[in-house]
């Protein structure tokens, strides 16, 4: 982690600590204006982010000490005033972009890989990669807009409604990757041998596995949701290159098998990720 990660995780973990302080009502002025401002885009500089909400926190804490909420001490019309503040806010760097795309690029690319590994008679379409590497890019960029606007203002009105669009919004991405995975044509594929192919899961596995634990505690919670399904994708992948599973895995059964395990593994993530945001809301 460099001096300016080393800076900005400090700052988070000393807002997260003051920010017990607030009252509730106070607590829940602060906490939309955050997400607020958090979410206002990919490429503002998040060293001036954090320290800009970091100071907003400290005074409405002094206004609190003296009597005064968040919202007399602020305003009743935040949105007016964090967009007043966003404005201001500096770009990120350039090696700071670079460093974004490279994680969403690193992730959409991680994922697609592991995918393909896991069906021996796959190639790695180079193609693929970089078309989700810009879906992800583009979703990512979608879902803070859509965070950041909805906020202050209430989009989609009733739980029904709100259901069905991100319903809908849901099939829709996946829909996207899907339709790439099928009609991309095969330009730049690279095909891995079965030991090639087993070797590269095992690399990919300890690879994420220890960057997952290397994280601090706050942004491991993030990560490591995703972990039982990235080994459970894994074994599949390697057992399916071994030459005695090969005609088991091509049954029904193996079939079955495999969907069952598909499918725990995301039940695994969703409660991991449960838990992680209550706790965290706790």
């Amino acid at each position: 982690m460099n001096k300016h990660d080393n800076s900005v995780e400090k700052i988070i973990n000393l807002n997260n600590q003051l920010r017990e302080k607030l009252s509730n009502e106070n607590k829940e002025y602060y906490e939309q204006l955050l997400l607020y401002i958090r979410s206002a885009g990919l490429f503002y500089d998040d060293y001036e982010i954090e320290n800009l909400l970091l100071q907003i926190l400290q005074d409405i804490i002094s206004a609190q000490n003296d009597s005064q909420s968040a919202e007399d001490f602020f305003g009743k019309s935040p949105q007016v005033a964090a967009d007043e503040l966003i404005h201001n806010l500096g770009k990120c760097s350039k090696k700071q972009t670079l460093k974004l795309v490279m994680l969403i690029f690193g992730i959409s690319f991680f994922f697609t890989i592991l995918n393909t590994l896991t069906d021996p008679d796959k190639g790695i379409n180079i193609l693929v990669l970089i078309l989700n590497g810009l879906l992800s890019f583009l979703i990512v960029g979608i879902v803070f807009f859509i965070i950041h606007k909805s906020v202050y203002t209430k989009i989609i009105k009733g739980k029904i409604a709100s259901f069905v669009v991100l319903w809908v919004f849901c099939v829709l991405i996946i829909g996207s990757f899907v339709l790439i995975q099928l009609f991309t044509p095969s330009i730049l594929t690279l095909h891995l041998s079965k030991s090639l192919g087993i070797l590269a899961i095992v690399i990919l596995i300890i690879a994420v596995t220890i960057w997952a634990f290397s994280h601090e505690k706050q942004d491991r919670k993030i990560w490591l949701p995703f972990l039982p399904f990235i080994w459970i994708s894994g074994i599949i992948g390697i057992v399916s290159r071994l030459a005695f599973a090969e005609k088991w895995m091509a049954s029904s059964n193996g079939k079955i098998t495999v969907a069952i395990l598909t499918v725990f593994g995301m039940i695994v993530f969703w409660a991991l990720t449960y838990f992680s945001l209550k706790e965290k809301k706790e």
